[in-house]
């Protein structure tokens, strides 16, 4: 009689005992990745699901394996007279999220036998066949000649042809019977095992997309994580044809999937970026094809951007392009939402951005141009930085927070520090579209719309983001702001204003439809600029957190609710609306932005949406426009006030114990202090890590070593805590915090802090 079935610990799957026990005596980085996925991972809620992915990315990994194997698979390659290329991933990449599992959406392709992440040759056929039949085949003056071609090199099936792909011309019937293809697709192999991590999706209006509700700022999201491999990656991709007969069919698939890979990439998530690849030595792309209209931007950040995502780390602070894409398809939004209604809304989005059930014809790439590595919120407590950017604390009888810290709320909390890119980081976006189509209603055909019609709609929205809003946590407060773009033809809101119009006429939409929608648009939109002659963003920041909260200070209960919840509110008959109406969150309506002119001094702008549910449109109307007037006034005069406040940042006092504040290239390794070190291929007895401060030239080995994470390899650049002559500490949270108490009441003690005896406590 087999053992009774018993739910194991940590939420772990339903096991047998015996079974259990065998899997629990084995470490977690020994277990093959794949079966930890699939077999020993249980469903449950999204936390319980990130913890189960982040124990497969702890799994094992056997680079010296996947060498030895690599080489047998060229060896093999070779005698079948396989052309290869290589391939690096421009950013993340992940595929198979919807296989077989019991975790939702989380899945990623791992080897069956040996565990590391691939592309199977299946999902490589299909991709560069897409690419041939949607894209290549269009420019081609014989569509006949070149349907035959494409049946030569991936073959063809009876039925599968005339139904499933209406792309393809009635005119071209195709070849009776079934047939297989001339060329092979090999599985697409790493060259080194990639360390999978993990990523994050945020969906923010899950009653939009089921039809149940308005895209608005008041519904709760949705956070689904998943596993992806990050940019860098370089995978083997390798085609080979089936008979001697058919090497000249090589020639145009290999062309055919490199154009794939560059321009639309491979898994999942491509049209927000995901499984680009770059060809191996490339420094920049080539042109897309004629089919295709494309455009390139460089975001440059004027303020500090706090860019976390699912690990809320260093190596995770950067600029993703789903984070990019669903601010594009909010700032789109507002484009469309005075002059329609929800279903059209919902088809016009689907045609530019896609859908679960659709794919998008707009697609993002964004790489890392330049710009400072991440660094920590500065702690509220020091006083150096404050000194440093020129910030006055506000006088204690005002009881009022430091504005710079009321504006960044939540960004260092509980001895929390979130990461950000400084200001003057760069990334560059390509913004590719194809032709589209809009959905229409039974019995007519959909809408055919053109591929510049949709980059014009995408220029329009990226054009409103850089100029009124920003990304990354607390952007609506001006962190994360960019500089404005340029987009050709558009100069205004009312140039915005003006292509939508044109791509809803397009779309035959009439102009005169009835407003209905309860989301921001920007037709409503009530915005302010002042000109500053400050230069240094902290200091522009630290002034919106002081206006901002001198406003909301000088209104009482109900008066408060327009400017986003949560917030103390009253009891009065606004917050009873709000109770009825189940709304309980609502982002601020008012998007705070920095630019920065020519000069280097800086703009602060101010775009309010009017919010129908803070609790109706007119009382938020009459609340923004208030917010705005004040805020005008106050930063106005704020100007007059500090007119030399604000230039640049004060240089860092070089002898402070302040480990925030202490420079990387301090001539010194002072006890106490965070440096910039590098780490050495050269490890101490015990196999643990050491690193080497360049400015002095001294190596030291890291006392935590066991905390350095494995994506770490030697030559990296690091920061490290000085812990004592002899020895750095790896900078985790918990070093950190030692660090801080360190600098606000003496040097780190061993043994932790002691009580006024010297006892510990």
């Amino acid at each position: 009689m087999s053992p009774p079935l018993e739910p194991s610990i940590s939420s772990g799957p339903i096991l047998p005992r015996s079974a259990r026990d065998l899997v629990g005596a084995v470490s977690i980085t020994r277990r093959h990745p794949g079966l930890q996925l699939d077999k020993l991972s249980s469903a449950g809620e999204m936390q319980d699901q990130r913890a189960a992915l982040v124990d497969v990315a702890k799994c094992a990994c056997d680079h010296e394996l996947l060498r030895a194997l690599t080489a047998r698979r060229r060896e093999m390659l070779d005698a079948m007279g396989a052309r290869r290329f290589n391939g690096v991933t421009r950013g993340p990449l992940t595929l198979h999220l919807s296989r077989s599992g019991s975790l939702e959406n989380a899945g990623i392709a791992f080897h069956p036998v040996y565990g590391f992440v691939h592309l199977p040759g299946s999902g490589v056929k299909g991709l560069a066949r897409a690419w041939a039949e949607t894209v290549w085949v269009p420019a081609q003056s014989d569509a006949e000649g070149a349907w035959r071609r494409i049946e030569q090199v991936f073959g063809w099936s009876a039925g599968s042809e005339r139904h499933k792909k209406n792309w393809r011309p009635e005119a071209v019937e195709p070849p009776p019977g079934s047939s297989a293809g001339g060329i092979v697709f090999h599985d697409a192999w790493p060259l080194t095992w990639p360390m999978v991590e993990l990523d994050v999706v945020n969906n923010h209006h899950v009653d939009y997309y089921a039809g149940k509700d308005d895209p608005g700022d008041w519904e709760n999201p949705t956070l689904v994580y998943f596993l992806a491999v990050g940019a860098g990656v370089e995978f083997e991709f390798a085609l080979s044809a089936r008979r001697p007969a058919d090497d000249g069919l090589l020639e145009p698939a290999l062309e055919w999937l490199a154009a794939a890979l560059q321009f639309e990439g491979a898994g999942a998530k491509t049209a927000a970026g995901y499984g680009r690849f770059r060809a191996t030595g490339a420094e920049s792309e080539t042109a897309p094809p004629e089919r295709l209209s494309s455009a390139r931007f460089d975001l440059r950040l004027t303020a500090p951007a706090f860019l976390a995502g699912a690990n809320q780390s260093r190596e995770d602070c950067d600029l993703r392009p789903a984070t990019l894409r669903g601010l594009l398809r909010w700032w789109w939004r507002t484009l469309h939402a005075a002059h329609v209604g929800r279903d059209a809304l919902r088809r016009l989005e689907t045609a530019t951005w896609g859908d679960a059930q659709a794919g998008s014809p707009v697609r993002l790439a964004v790489d890392f141009v330049s710009g400072g590595e991440p660094e920590r919120h500065p702690d509220k407590r020091g006083t150096l930085f404050l000194e440093r950017h020129g910030l006055q604390r506000p006088v204690r009888e005002r009881k009022v927070t430091q504005g710079l810290f009321y504006a960044s709320y939540g960004m260092a909390e509980g001895g929390s520090y979130r990461w950000f890119r400084p200001a003057g980081s760069m990334w560059r976006l390509t913004v590719t579209a194809r032709d589209g189509r809009l959905a229409t209603g039974p019995g007519a055909g959909p809408v055919p719309i053109s591929a510049s019609l949709l980059l014009e709609q995408a220029s329009a929205a990226l054009w409103l983001l850089a100029r009124f809003g920003g990304a990354g946590s607390r952007s609506r407060k001006g962190f994360g702001s960019f500089d404005d773009v340029e987009v050709a033809d558009i100069a205004s809101v009312k140039d915005c204003l003006a292509v939508a119009a044109r791509f809803r006429d397009a779309c035959g939409l009439p102009r005169d439809a009835e407003r209905t929608l309860d989301s921001p648009a920007l037709d409503d939109v009530i915005h302010m600029e002042c000109l500053t002659p400050w230069h240094d963003p902290w200091f522009a920041l630290d002034q919106i957190g002081m206006a901002l909260q001198q406003f909301a200070k000088s209104r009482d209960g109900d008066d408060r609710i327009p400017l986003g919840l949560p917030r103390r509110a009253g009891r009065g008959r606004d917050a009873r609306t709000l109770r009825a109406r189940q709304i309980d969150r609502h982002a601020s309506p008012a998007m705070w932005s920095l630019d920065a002119r020519d000069d280097g001094a800086l703009t602060i702008r101010l775009a309010a949406f009017p919010a129908p549910r803070l609790p109706d449109r007119k009382t938020s109307e009459r609340a923004l426009r208030d917010l705005v007037r004040f805020a005008e006034d106050e930063l106005t005069e704020q100007t007059k006030r500090h007119p030399g406040a604000g230039r640049r940042p004060r240089p860092p006092d070089r002898t402070s114990r302040d480990p925030v504040a202490a420079p990387a290239s301090s001539p010194k390794l002072e006890k106490g202090t965070i440096v910039e070190a590098v780490l050495l291929e050269e490890r101490t007895k015990n196999g643990g890590w050491r690193a080497r401060h360049e400015p002095t030239g001294k190596e030291m080995h890291i006392q935590n070593t066991n905390e350095v994470p494995d994506t770490r390899k030697p030559g990296d650049r690091v920061e490290l805590y000085v812990f004592s002559s002899d020895a750095f500490r790896w900078l985790t949270d918990k070093v950190r915090q030692a660090a801080e108490r360190g600098r606000d009441g003496g040097p780190e003690r061993r043994g932790g802090p002691r009580g006024p005896r010297g006892r510990r406590r």
